[in-house]
């Protein structure tokens, strides 16, 4: 079938398969290569690469970018998501640090502009913390 012969075709253009067959049989493989990547090319919609361009890096899950080395651009959402997680735990601090206030001033009203005072010190420290989060997230998100 279709299906089974461009499988194959892939197959044989990967360099893992490649490495596998012996020297007599190398040249051809590669230009077998470099056919099926550029039919796969035209059929994508996408300019065939020349065989003098060898500075395009070709892997699986990757997209090359101008200089040839792959971007991986999910990992790098990926560790921003997962930095961004700590943005919920600076909320959840001032959440409990506003609680803490009200009870606090609830068990001893005379002390209210005191107990203020410490809340916005504490509300400042956990909101330089969520700038410093965001920055890394942000940091991640667009490092190569």
């Amino acid at each position: 079938s279709q299906t089974a012969m461009s499988f194959r075709l892939f197959a044989l253009s990967r360099p893992a398969v490649l490495g596998a067959l012996p020297a007599s049989r190398l040249t051809a493989a590669r230009c077998l290569s470099t056919a099926v990547q550029q039919h796969n090319a035209v059929a994508r919609g996408v300019a065939p690469v020349s065989s003098s361009n060898t500075n395009v890096t070709r892997t699986i899950g990757a997209m090359p970018t101008s200089i040839g080395a792959p971007r991986y651009a999910g990992v790098s959402v990926l560790g921003c998501a997962i930095a961004m997680v700590a943005v919920g735990g600076c909320a959840q601090g001032i959440g409990q640090l506003f609680a803490a206030l009200v009870m606090g001033i609830a068990r001893n009203p005379s002390m209210k502009e005191d107990l203020f005072t410490y809340t916005l010190i504490g509300m400042g420290f956990l909101e330089f913390l969520a700038i410093v989060v965001i920055l890394i997230s942000f940091m991640l998100l667009y490092s190569e």
